[in-house]
């Protein structure tokens, strides 16, 4: 049975864990609609975001890349724009406005004809989280652009992911018809949304069905299991799984369906908060990033999802600082990867980027 940590909230021990955690170098929510929650980043985490964007802008090649097959993927240079973009940085003007500029136009000449945003840097496996990654990158920027290139090479991209949706609302690995999985259609959904979002046309029953499919990954307390998401319908609980899940239910609009509060109530009883681990592997900054957004976005539930951002987020915001090097990048697996990541989670609260606003 799982721990109940909305009743711990509740308790003197807690209550002042979480004071001790607030004195900490933490970043609050500042804007979301119907929150009262109103604190800016302190200078702690508002430092540690800008030591992290000063390393990936010294690291960036001219064309635009970092180094590594990551770095050098449409995926990762997707990831680290984001990362520039969710600080409000723009391009082509400000500090870092030509390395925004560069890193997009890396994406935009890796565009194949049928529109698939893919430049091979981690093998032929992971083609749509690339494409869905880098969907999602240009589609955050093109409103801050208004460049044609971008806008067709958005639309192209966003008609390709639609193309590929299998008949049970899915996509996986390969840029058509084929099985499915949680993580990649969760990519996908992501990027779509931040593409409707931008104005593009995006057909609401390929998102209803990507929505459906996720549903079908939950592992539903109602049926006697615990509340998180599977990889595939029918598997076992993950953390990461457990955050993509939350997250891209939210996005689309579904903030108080049953699968968003078992899924929090799962995620909290994990690190940093909860006894059950999570190794930091190749996926802790994916998870982590995942599982913040969705707590974050669950604050619309009510008190409940406020409670829960209030004591989730310091609590993970310290040990991204803490785990930050002096000179400024995260370690872990992917490269630059695990530095953009950290980036993206310090910043969700700021609210920059239109995928972090309900």
């Amino acid at each position: 049975m799982l721990r109940s940590w909305r009743s711990v909230l509740g308790s003197g021990t807690m209550r002042g864990m979480l004071l001790g955690m607030l004195a900490l170098p933490v970043c609050l929510l500042s804007q979301l609609p119907a929150v009262d929650l109103t604190e800016d980043q302190t200078p702690a985490a508002t430092a540690a975001v800008k030591k992290g964007l000063g390393w990936l802008a010294a690291n960036q090649r001219p064309d635009g890349s970092w180094a590594g097959t990551v770095g050098s993927s449409t995926g990762g240079v997707a990831s680290c724009t984001l990362a520039f973009l969710s600080n409000g940085h723009v391009p082509g003007s400000g500090e870092y406005g030509q390395v925004v500029s560069r890193s997009l136009e890396f994406i935009m000449r890796s565009a194949q004809p049928t529109g698939l945003l893919f430049k091979n840097g981690m093998g032929p496996g992971g083609i749509m989280y690339h494409h869905g990654l880098a969907t999602l990158c240009l589609a955050e920027a093109w409103g801050e652009t208004a460049d044609p290139k971008m806008r067709e090479c958005l639309r192209k991209a966003v008609d390709l992911i639609c193309a590929c949706q299998n008949q049970h609302g899915g996509w996986r690995y390969q840029p058509k018809i084929s099985d499915d999985d949680l993580s990649a259609t969760v990519m996908q959904l992501m990027a779509l949304r931040a593409a409707k979002d931008a104005g593009m046309d995006v057909p609401k029953e390929v998102i209803d069905a990507g929505i459906e499919y996720v549903k079908r990954c939950h592992n539903g307390r109602g049926q006697g299991k615990d509340g998180g998401f599977a990889y595939q319908p029918g598997g076992e609980s993950g953390f990461a799984r457990a955050g993509a899940g939350v997250t891209s239910l939210q996005v689309a609009g579904n903030y108080k369906a049953t699968e968003v509060s078992e899924g929090v109530d799962y995620l909290m009883d994990f690190e940093p908060l909860g006894k059950k681990p999570h190794p930091k592997d190749g996926f802790y900054y994916y998870g982590m990033y995942y599982a913040t957004m969705g707590i974050y976005q669950a604050q619309s539930i009510g008190a409940w999802g406020r409670k829960a951002w209030q004591a989730f987020y310091p609590a993970t915001v310290a040990g991204m600082v803490k785990d930050q090097k002096p000179d400024g990048r995260w370690e872990g697996d992917y490269e630059v990867y695990p530095t953009a990541m950290a980036a993206l989670i310090l910043d969700i609260p700021c609210r920059y980027l239109p995928i972090y606003q309900r």
